[in-house]
């Protein structure tokens, strides 16, 4: 898998200090070997969604939230295999987020792709939005943009079994 460095110790959008009601939230996690997410499974819409990383970096190195379309997302182990390869997904998001892949650095740890906010999925011809963590304890807040009715599902490029979905209400 690609490691990449570089980033924000801790990012967070400018509605992070809004007032208002609770963001929803969803925390990266490990036990052991085993990355996931955990968290909210709807969000109203016009509500912060807070993503936490809670994965020791010297572990696992990086990841990133992205949405992206569900039939751009690995759905086996060969498609996570073959996820950095030229036109797959994992490739792009890394490109989006201008990844040196000499150096593995990146220039943009937060991908806006549609208006601001969550809002908008990667899939095979469109740049969806996605935020990269390398720090334990980092967190990024922003708003859901995306309409009622609409699923987000997202993913961690760098581990593509790490998957989940949540629905977007009134």
């Amino acid at each position: 898998m690609l490691g990449l460095v570089g980033g924000p110790a801790a990012s967070a959008g400018p509605d992070a200090g809004a007032a208002g009601p609770a963001p929803a939230k969803i925390v990266m996690k490990s036990n052991g070997k085993r990355l996931f997410f955990t968290g909210a499974d709807e969000v109203v819409a016009g509500q912060r969604l807070k993503i936490v990383n809670t994965i020791k970096p010297r572990a696992h190195g990086p990841h990133t939230f992205s949405l992206a379309s569900e039939s751009v997302i690995p759905g086996n182990r060969k498609e996570v295999n073959r996820c950095f390869a030229p036109g797959k997904i994992c490739r792009r998001i890394a490109l989006a987020h201008k990844v040196d892949f000499d150096t593995g650095a990146t220039r943009l740890p937060v991908v806006k792709a549609g208006k601001f906010g969550w809002d908008r999925m990667f899939s095979n011809d469109a740049k969806g939005d996605s935020w990269f963590t390398i720090k334990l304890g980092a967190t990024f807040s922003q708003k859901v943009t995306a309409k009622p009715g609409t699923s987000l599902s997202y993913f961690c490029a760098i581990h593509p079994e790490m998957q989940g979905k949540i629905d977007v209400v009134e």
